[in-house]
């Protein structure tokens, strides 16, 4: 099967016309514009830009033979030299824009909330991977103890545990159902009103992060990154936490 060298070397960052140009040259040997033009099917302006172009690569030489100027294309070997340069180039600029992604977030127009969804047993284990990269001081969460157990056994709930220490998060949980093992000294909680209605989920909030996880179906888990939709959020939740808090001392 041939090699179809057009589709070849503009996938390795020649444009169409320099290809075709550099192609034209290569068979045609030590020659003019003008004939390379005829070869190419270029004008002849657009045939000296990509010569230009390819000079400026390495890629083609000129020398004067008399009064007239002719153009060669260097050997396939350079332009296998030439595209290993740019690919080695090209892997250095990546990794100082890969350094420079913090630097060029700042300077974004506006928030771009980042939103991550996750489903199956691998889903609380994502979230709770992600809480142990933000390693928050506190943590607040919104949670159905009842379905949140029936849906995950022991086993299951004492390895998402081992991915990170939560003695280290003071956390605060307003909660329907029973929980299942005493508050630790870190952990706050409050029992939700049984009047405000039913969920079969959680909701998570910590550092720029709100997430959501429903255990109905099958375990569903959305994170989402935006620093004012933590806020908000954020602020409901310490609405609720008063008057659940303030509904406890009374009963």
């Amino acid at each position: 099967m041939a090699t179809d060298f057009l589709k070849l070397f503009t996938s390795l960052g020649l444009s169409p016309t320099e290809t075709r140009v550099y192609l034209s040259s290569f068979e045609l040997g030590p020659t003019s514009v003008q004939e390379i033009a005829k070869k190419a099917r270029f004008s002849r302006t657009a045939t000296y830009e990509a010569i230009g172009s390819l000079q400026e690569r390495g890629l083609i030489s000129t020398f004067a033979r008399g009064k007239k100027r002719f153009f060669a294309a260097e050997e396939p070997e350079r332009v296998v030299r030439h595209f290993k340069e740019s690919m080695s180039q090209m892997t250095a600029r990546l990794d100082d824009l890969s350094q420079a992604l913090p630097e060029m977030k700042m300077i974004a127009g506006g928030e771009r909330p980042t939103v991550r969804f996750y489903e199956g047993r691998e889903a609380l284990f994502s979230l709770f991977i992600d809480l142990a990269q933000v390693n928050p001081k506190s943590m607040d969460e919104v949670s159905n103890m009842d379905y949140f157990y029936d849906k995950l056994d022991v086993t299951y709930v004492d390895e998402l545990r081992k991915v990170l220490d939560p003695e280290k998060i003071h956390i605060r949980i307003l909660h329907r159902g029973k929980m299942r093992r005493e508050p630790r000294k870190h952990v706050e909680i409050c029992e939700l009103m049984p009047e405000l209605g039913d969920f079969h989920g959680d909701i998570w909030l910590y550092g720029n992060r709100v997430a959501f996880v429903a255990f109905a179906g099958k375990v569903m888990a959305v994170i989402i990154e935006s620093q004012p939709f933590a806020d908000t959020a954020r602020v409901l939740f310490e609405a609720a936490w008063r008057i659940c808090s303030k509904s406890q001392e009374v009963k």
